[in-house]
């Protein structure tokens, strides 16, 4: 009998540690999202359905394109002289203009930022340079609504964390479901 109720004070007490886990997970991205930097990327042209997942946009960005191509060649320059290669996953510096659109971004080599810079985490994943949200799910139905969409809005904290909190059309108009 003792190791019964031993045993559901062990579950009771691992479903409260999943809680706390999960609860301070949520806070951290509401906070996030409250006091966050604005950072807008354009988007780069991708596949907008699935039909498997229902209605969602698979998101590309228009910045990592560049970003890829140089990694790729310091990848390739490092194997050839068998020194340390880029890592597959870090940050990058992104150059805003006025509106808190991306112009142009680096890799963060430990530079400190300048007005109108914001570091972003970005991973390699299957080849590709991700950063940011890589999908967008909607509402099924509200297809012909996100075509529209020509960048991302995120909301980006100091270590680089991003989360996409609007797609807006070529004139920087949120869209709304």
């Amino acid at each position: 009998m003792h190791a019964k109720s031993m045993l559901k004070g062990l579950a009771g007490g691992v479903v409260l540690v999943a809680l706390m886990v999960t609860n301070f997970s949520i806070f951290q991205k509401e906070r996030l999202l409250a006091s966050g930097a604005v950072v807008i990327l354009e988007l780069a042209p991708v596949d907008p359905r699935s039909l498997m997942q229902g209605d969602y946009m698979a998101l590309n960005y228009a910045l990592t394109q560049p970003l890829q191509q140089a990694l790729y060649q310091q990848r390739d320059a490092c194997r050839e002289m068998q020194t340390a290669c880029p890592s597959a996953s870090g940050h990058i510096v992104i150059h805003l203009d006025e509106q808190q659109r991306a112009i142009g971004a680096v890799f963060d080599q430990g530079q400190s930022l300048q007005v109108g810079e914001k570091v972003m985490q970005y991973h390699l994943s299957s080849g590709s340079l991700r950063i940011g949200t890589s999908s967008y799910f909607f509402q099924e139905g509200h297809a012909e609504r996100f075509a529209n969409a020509r960048y991302g809005e995120f909301r980006v904290a100091d270590d680089g964390t991003a989360l996409l909190t609007y797609l807006l059309d070529e004139n920087g108009k949120r869209i709304f479901p």
